[in-house]
């Protein structure tokens, strides 16, 4: 018997235990969290194709040719005008949300004549035990905060997520830009997902349990617009997206997003650390708002602002934690000297909104 328990111990060894996992909306981000994503050009070779259960995937030959920082923003730091409409419960809960994001660039269409800019953006999400929402977005018509509530709301996850799991959703989103220009923007959107595949995944960030859930996303876009020579409606075309995202427990965003459209990936990102070849300066946000040097930092680090209204700083790690916390009137000067060597996002919230720069220690 003995004897037995050793053999099976013997080729037992060596084997790596993989477990389904379950999602669910304790994985993914809260307000105030960032996470650094690396973005790869390995459009060509990265496979998307290969799913079911149990699978080994292998993507720890990915190379980041850039990175960011993805920053999920407390509703309640919003400005007044976004909260009259994600962050009132009284007249409207079913829009009430916990964070909101910045949208990928190109994801508004750009409005014919040039008489009106959509610009910064943001998704407001809406984070339930049962269900991950997109409930509106915030926008700047030519420079003028504008919220827009959807008018169906679009579901993005189901919960708790496992294996087969399946969900669709219909939502629809209005834009009037008048007065600001005469044009109207209408999309209507089908959402159809399917957790295809679980098993484990690797990337260079590490290799974790996880399930893969395929999104189709196909997009009805028309816009109105009128020149001064009467208006009319014009279709747009949108290519169909479908996001193969591989979920884990306790990373917050997705090891792993990939987007194909037409047969081909044409995005591809991770949740990574810091890499040395990113610079300060092309993360940098929002520096006419504050100003934040030396940077990089060996010692100490001064933080500027242009305002002296109500003013509070916060510096967190990579990971999301608060590492200083202060109110500032004008000019703070932080000692870093035993601070560990990495990169710091620095939070200015004033006024009921935030701005953010990125600071790195050496």
């Amino acid at each position: 018997m003995k004897k037995s328990l050793l053999l099976f111990g013997l080729l037992t060894a060596g084997f790596t235990s993989i477990s389904q996992v379950t999602i669910t909306n304790a994985d993914l981000p809260s307000p105030d969290d960032t996470v650094m994503v690396s973005i790869s050009e390995q459009y060509t070779t990265i496979d998307f194709a290969t799913t079911g259960p149990n699978q080994t995937w292998d993507y720890s030959s990915l190379v980041a040719a850039n990175q960011r920082i993805d920053s999920f923003y407390s509703v309640t730091s919003a400005s007044t005008l976004y909260q009259l409409s994600f962050n009132n419960t009284f007249t409207a809960a079913e829009y009430a949300s916990d964070y909101y994001r910045p949208m990928a660039a190109g994801a508004l269409p750009a409005i014919p004549g040039g008489a009106v800019t959509l610009s910064n953006p943001v998704y407001f999400v809406k984070n339930a035990s049962s269900k991950s929402e997109n409930v509106g977005i915030g926008v700047e018509i030519n420079g003028v905060e504008t919220p827009v509530q959807a008018d169906t709301i679009d579901m993005i996850y189901q919960y708790p997520m496992t294996y087969n799991d399946a969900w669709n959703s219909r939502s629809y989103m209005y834009i009037d830009m008048n007065p600001a220009f005469n044009a109207i923007f209408k999309r209507n959107q089908l959402r159809e997902s399917q957790v295809d595949g679980w098993g484990q995944i690797t990337t260079p960030y590490g290799t974790y349990d996880a399930v893969r859930v395929k999104s189709t996303i196909t997009y009805t876009d028309s816009i109105y617009f009128d020149l001064g020579f009467g208006g009319s409606w014009n279709e747009l075309t949108t290519p169909q997206d479908i996001e193969y995202t591989w979920w884990t427990n306790n990373n917050k965003i997705p090891v792993l997003m990939i987007v194909e459209q037409n047969g081909a990936a044409t995005k591809i990102e991770y949740r990574d650390k810091k890499i040395d070849f990113a610079s300060v300066e092309e993360l940098n946000q929002n520096s006419e708002t504050f100003k934040v040097y030396p940077n990089p930092a060996n010692n100490n680090v001064s933080v500027v602002i242009n305002s002296i209204d109500n003013a509070i700083v916060e510096i967190v790690d990579v990971t999301g934690k608060v590492i200083y916390s202060n109110a500032i009137s004008n000019t703070k000067n932080i000692d870093v000297s035993n601070w560990e060597k990495g990169l710091y996002i620095v939070k200015l919230t004033t006024n009921n909104k935030v701005s953010t720069q990125t600071l790195m220690v050496e």
